[in-house]
């Protein structure tokens, strides 16, 4: 039995061996391109080696599978099962790609912080963004913060700069009576019959022209976090007043006299038939101001973002007034009235400065549709206002050819009194809002216009620090009735810190760079 059983698989063998093996396939590893299959016409002839072990096949087309000799397991049908073409010898496939050119996807606008418009065709994907760069791990999708498509590696800007030309107004001083005009029985002193004021109320130039300049960096190019910086300086505000006795018969300076007689009273720069006078005041003022921020991203889309700003703000306004009287006795006036000068100078000078030092917060936030965009930006700081006032005064007086005379005081600033330098520290606001509508020229400059508001609460102004209630008797040169007076136990006048409210606004024309 077992001769017999090895007789027979030795005989099977001996028939199957030859056609199994004629299945293998050569060696050589076939050409292959990927993409749309199209036959080589140039390939080598087929050449079959060894017909296929069982006859040809019907015409519904070969079988897949593995080839198998009978029927199929457990099956019962007749049909004949084919065993696959047989290989063709000494050539493989031969395949050759095309590919078919096909659009690159549409790029996402950048946003508007990115500070271009999309004016090309991207060629690269846009950038995903590193989770520990936003929202402390929470990433950004990429389309928040797209790049600007110049090149096969495009990336956002990292540095920016921005320059303007400001066209500001700014709250115009508010002064005491400084100077007055009357009948001659009136002598220029306030509530008496005719007296009204020549120079008071509301003062100075309110529009001045400046600059703003800013810049920033971004962290990364994700422009998630990075510094804000920006300055601003107005051009000195310059106003000036004169009057003389040609066009008001009786000019006068008057004040409230604490002294005897209580009340008030004036000094006369000019009336008829004693002298003749001029009065001049001048007035400016400066105002600039820097300002350091981080700046951190909050929210956004395709086409709008909004950032957050915490830092550091200073601002500096400073305000001279100077108040100028010159007189010239008249040739018969009798000189046992006022001083017995022939002319003369008098000045007083004030001066208000103001040094803002705070915490700084606020929002930023822009839109972009197309080449067009508009942002807004917001701000509030808190912190201290150094105030200083600086008091000066003097007298240049004449009495005869080559007799003259120099004193320390004028009229409203006295030795011994409000001379002098003096400060004080008060808690101050500073909020500040701006608007702007700018177009983009190309992918890194784009040009704007606009609008701000800026407020500052607790401002000392020159006029501020006057004092118009005056111990006449520490006057240099001014005779009262039944002189010498003495001085009274309460000084006057007195350093004033009388702040007010104070704030610029207007129109601004910029460019900004960024790369």
């Amino acid at each position: 039995m077992r001769r017999f059983l090895l007789g027979g698989f030795g005989l099977a063998l001996g028939v199957m061996a030859r056609p199994a093996f004629a299945q293998d396939y050569p060696s050589t590893a076939p050409a292959v391109r990927l993409g749309v299959p199209i036959a080589d016409t140039e390939a080598a002839p087929a050449v079959f080696e060894q017909p296929p072990l069982f006859a040809p096949a019907p015409t519904a087309g070969p079988v897949v599978g593995l080839p198998v000799i009978g029927a199929p397991m457990g099956g019962t049908s007749s049909t004949p099962i084919l065993l696959p073409a047989p290989r063709i010898v000494g050539s493989g496939p031969n395949v050759t790609e095309v590919r078919t050119p096909t659009a690159a996807p549409p790029m996402a606008p950048p946003m508007a912080n990115s500070m271009a418009p999309n004016l090309g065709a991207a060629t690269s994907p846009l950038p995903t963004i590193a989770p520990d760069d936003c929202l402390d791990g929470i990433g950004v999708p990429a389309a928040v913060v797209p790049v600007i498509p110049t090149g096969p590696i495009a990336r956002n800007p990292r540095w920016w700069a921005s320059g303007e030309y400001l066209l500001w107004w700014t709250r115009s001083a508010q002064l005491p009576t400084l100077a007055t005009t009357s009948p001659p029985a009136s002598n220029g002193i306030l509530g008496q019959p005719g007296t009204v004021p020549v120079l008071g109320g509301s003062f100075g130039q309110t529009l001045q022209s400046g600059i703003r300049l800013r810049g920033g960096w971004w962290c990364t190019d994700s422009q998630c976090s990075g510094i804000d910086t920006g300055f601003f300086y107005l051009a000195s505000g310059s106003s000036n007043f004169m009057a003389n006795t040609n066009q008001f018969p009786v000019l006068a300076r008057p004040f409230f006299n604490v002294n005897d007689p209580v009340g008030p009273f004036s000094e006369l720069v000019g009336t008829p038939g004693l002298a003749a006078g001029t009065l001049a005041a001048h007035m400016d003022h400066t105002l600039w101001g820097a300002e350091a921020n981080y700046r951190r991203y909050i929210a956004g889309t395709n086409s709008a973002r909004l950032d957050g700003l915490i830092g550091f703000r200073y601002l500096n306004f400073t305000e001279n007034l100077s108040i100028t009287e010159s007189f010239m006795r008249s040739p018969d006036s009798p000189m046992t009235i006022g001083t017995p000068a022939i002319s003369g100078l008098v000045n007083d000078q004030f001066r208000a400065a103001n040094n803002f030092y705070g915490a700084n917060l606020g929002l930023t936030g822009e839109m972009r549709r197309g080449r067009w965009f508009a942002n807004a930006r917001t701000s509030i700081a808190f912190g201290t206002m150094h105030e200083t006032a600086t008091i000066g005064g003097g007298q240049a007086l004449f009495f005869a050819p080559g007799v003259a005379g120099q004193y320390a005081g004028g009229l409203l600033a006295l030795p011994g009194s409000n001379i002098g330098t003096f400060s004080q520290n008060r808690f101050a606001v500073l909020p500040e809002i701006g608007l702007n509508l700018g177009y983009y020229i190309t992918p890194h400059l784009r040009v704007f216009a606009g609008y701000n508001f800026l407020y500052l609460s607790n401002v000392l102004r020159a006029s501020g620090t006057i004092d118009t209630a005056i111990d006449a008797a520490r006057i240099p040169n001014f005779p009262l009735p039944g002189s010498p007076a003495p001085l009274t136990t309460v000084t006057h006048p007195a350093p004033q810190f009388n702040t007010t409210d104070f704030w610029a606004q207007g129109i601004s024309f910029g460019l900004q760079w960024s790369w």
